[in-house]
Order: structure tokens, then sequence, then C-alpha cells
């Protein structure tokens, strides 16, 4: 296969890292596209309110090019998504599936940029049932949206305690945990767990946002992080 690109939804989390880390341990070239879902973050905790925001992102790019089997370098593209995030927040009718509605536009989003550069393939760190919107229906519901790349989801049958002990052993785990005390504000107190499709695409379109999605890779920053 000539096309061995892939675009890898990464997050300062525990589970995207280890996704990316392993499809390039296979030999394919791997891209990060990290969402910035500023100002849509707040602390885990209500007695860390003080906390001011510092995304490890950037941390975790750079153990992973150390841990790389094939790749020198790895390219890191940080997109903002807060204010298309809150524009969802603010007109879905419905709240519950506001994590499936965010997963689906980061999708759109990452095909769009894949298809930019030739790339074949899109990556998401997810794990089957470990949230809401990792159930089997709505895994498929949020991979619907694809039309052009094909999805990949190398962690889908580990478990929790396989995910940390890939993330200790690259060197990510640490500055996923500094990550973790922060969280989404987006995230609704009952997320759906059987979103419908017709009802997410209804919705989609109300709140349209083909522009945004256009507009958010205009502001992209890129980064490239090199193996020392």
């Amino acid at each position: 296969m000539a096309n061995r690109k892939v675009v890898c939804l990464i997050s300062d989390g525990l589970d995207s890292p280890v996704a990316t880390f392993l499809l390039e341990k296979k030999g394919l070239e791997v891209i990060g596209l990290n969402f910035n879902n500023f100002p849509l973050v707040k602390p885990a905790k209500k007695s860390e309110k003080r906390l001011i925001p510092k995304g490890q992102i950037k941390n975790i790019a750079q153990k992973l090019v150390q841990a790389f089997t094939h790749q020198r370098s790895f390219e890191l593209y940080i997109v903002p998504n807060g204010n298309d995030l809150k524009r969802i927040v603010e007109q879905s009718t419905d709240p519950k599936i506001i994590c499936v509605l965010c997963k689906r536009l980061m999708l759109r989003k990452a095909e769009q940029f894949a298809l930019k550069l030739n790339a074949k393939f899109v990556a998401t760190g997810e794990i089957l049932g470990e949230q809401a919107s990792q159930t089997i229906n709505n895994l498929w519901v949020n991979e619907s949206v694809l039309t052009s790349t094909i999805l990949l989801r190398p962690n889908i049958g580990l478990n929790k305690e396989e995910i940390i002990d890939i993330a200790r052993s690259i060197g990510t785990y640490q500055h996923s945990e500094l990550a973790a005390k922060f969280t989404c504000g987006a995230v609704p107190e009952k997320p759906s767990t059987q979103a419908k499709l017709k009802e997410v695409i209804a919705v989609e379109k109300k709140i349209g946002l083909e522009k945004a999605i256009q507009e958010s890779f205009e502001r992209t920053q890129r980064e490239i992080f090199y193996k020392n």
C-alpha cells in the first residue's frame, strides 16, 4: 500500500497518544491533529478552580517522537475548536448528544485535513465502551460522518490498564496525568449512549458548521518535533 499516511486525532489524554504510538510502530506515517477546546476547558475538581489550564500536548508530542520506531520527526497541527463546540452547546436541541456532535465535528475536520495532506486514513484513540460516546451504536454514528477516508481505532479492544502500561512505557503518562486536572466543560450530565443518526444529522444541518470548519484550519498552528 503506497499511501500510509494517517491523521491521528490526538489529545493530551491517555488514549490517543497510545493509539498514535501503536500505528507508528506498525510502520504507518502518523500526523497529529489536536483540537484546542478553549474556552470550554475547566478544572476537573471544584477545589481546583484557581488552576490555569496548561496544555500538555506539546510535551506528549515530544515524548512520542522519542518513542517512535520509524519516524525521526512528528508533525502536530493544533486546531482551534472551542468556538465551534460552544456553538454546538448553544444551538443543540438535545444536550445529551453533544458529545456525539462534537466527535463527528472533529472527524469531519480531520477528514478535510487528511484530504489536504493526501492521507487515506484517520485514527482515534477510542476504546469500546469506555465512555458514553464510545458504545457500539455511538461509534457507528460517529464513523458514518466520514465519506472519503478510512477510520482506524488501534485501541478499540484494549482495557484501561493496558493503555496505562503503554503510556508509562513511552513517557506520555505523566503529562496526561497533569492534563487530567482539566476537563471539557461541554460534557452533559447524562450523555446519550444510543444516539439516533437521523436526529444527529438534523441537528447538524440546523447548526451549519461548514464555514466554521474551513475557518478553523486557517487558524491552525503547526509544530514539528524531532527525535533527539
